[in-house]
């Protein structure tokens, strides 16, 4: 059972092609004369992506959810482990910027900060967090109707917390 069905307004995230607003859900057929219903979703930064609605929480695609309030929380708690070999942390963290799930984002975030307190970030973890901090970011000003900048100050702060602690 999908944990997922979206109405037309509804604001998602795509891991891959950013934020957009849910503008429809149409029906088309395929090749074998069976319908495939599909999202039909704006996207943020220009053009339409069509999603099919059986697939569409697989491929990552979620309600926007996390306001700075949730975020900073989630920052705040407990960080689990990352793996030591890069290769490995790596596909970790792949993984749960393709999650469809709100805060899973954000735990990676605190994790992979707190790994840093610990050890040297690679320079692709380190790209990894700038991106995860901006993504969160954008996300925050639109949960919350802030600017971009003041939720990616608040964010920063949080995040320079824990890799100095």
């Amino acid at each position: 059972m999908r944990r997922n069905s979206f109405r037309k307004g509804d604001r998602v995230l795509h891991p891959r092609f950013g934020f957009g607003v849910v503008e429809s859900r149409v029906a088309r057929p395929r090749d074998d004369g069976h319908l495939t219903d599909y999202y039909c979703i704006r996207l943020s930064d220009g053009g339409i992506l069509t999603m099919p609605v059986a697939r569409a929480e697989d491929l990552g695609l979620r309600r926007i959810a996390n306001g700075l309030a949730s975020i900073r929380a989630c920052l705040r708690a407990q960080a689990h482990p990352l793996p030591d070999n890069p290769q490995e942390r790596v596909l970790e963290l792949t993984s749960r910027w393709q999650d469809s799930q709100a805060l899973v984002l954000v735990r990676a975030v605190r994790d992979l900060a707190r790994f840093g307190h610990k050890r040297s970030l690679t320079p692709g973890d380190k790209r990894w967090l700038t991106r995860a901090c901006e993504r969160l970011s954008s996300e925050a000003a639109l949960v919350d109707a802030i600017d971009v900048a003041d939720a990616r100050a608040a964010i920063d702060r949080e995040v320079q917390k824990l890799l100095a602690s």
